[in-house]
């Protein structure tokens, strides 16, 4: 198994998400986990009473019906905003076909709300640190699972956070007329799998993806 990037911890504190976390592992727990597991696009590991997730390239488990959290074969969880996201992921996932087909964070259900935010926090940081070399995010994302993604005009580096959760991370230089920009585009599905809110997760990878690039430096 290769060296995980993303941090892991023996305990990661949830501070006033832990009324949350708690009622999303109950929410699990009501719920039938072959089910989930189909519409999600994980396994269920009934010998072990487990989902098998994997999140970013990197492969977690999730107790059934705890909910618990750890990366696969350890006793390590990642922070608690990605375990709530995983445990969100598993309650709301329908099944719905993915479209391939992508679009902004403000045309998510309620995305308009939260863009102002999301953009600061999330897309901005992108042009900000690989702006001047874009191909150094590719580099970064290879550790995530990242892929080279081209669609007509559109073109970028392609993330799952989850099995049926795409993110496709753009940016491009700048040029005599414009400045670096960057954007971040979901799979028109996104919302049969996570919560507008919940995919705001987006600006931790983004976090990651920056952490990457300077030890890579």
């Amino acid at each position: 198994m290769a060296t995980p990037v993303i941090p892991l911890y023996n305990f990661s504190d949830p501070k006033n998400y832990r009324f949350t976390l708690d009622l999303a592992r109950k929410e699990l727990a009501a719920g039938c986990p072959m089910e989930k597991a189909a519409c999600s696009g994980c396994l269920f590991d009934s010998s072990l009473s487990a989902f098998n997730i994997t999140m970013l390239n990197h492969p977690f488990t999730i107790s059934y019906p705890a909910g618990q959290v750890k990366y696969l074969g350890s006793e390590l969880e990642p922070h608690f905003v990605f375990q709530l996201v995983m445990l969100h992921y598993l309650n709301r996932a329908d099944g719905v076909s993915l479209t391939q087909s992508y679009i902004s964070y403000r045309l998510l259900s309620g995305g308009n709300s939260y863009d102002a935010a999301f953009q600061k926090r999330a897309v901005q940081p992108l042009a900000d640190v690989f702006g001047s070399c874009p191909e150094k995010l590719f580099a970064a994302a290879t550790l995530l699972g990242g892929q080279p993604y081209k669609k007509n005009s559109v073109s970028g580096t392609l993330l799952y956070l989850f099995p049926r959760v795409p993110l496709l991370y753009r940016v491009w230089a700048s040029d005599e007329e414009f400045p670096a920009g960057a954007n971040i585009l979901f799979d028109s599905t996104a919302n049969h799998y996570l919560h507008t809110e919940d995919l705001a997760v987006a600006e931790n990878v983004t976090e990651l993806l920056i952490q990457i690039h300077r030890t890579l430096a």
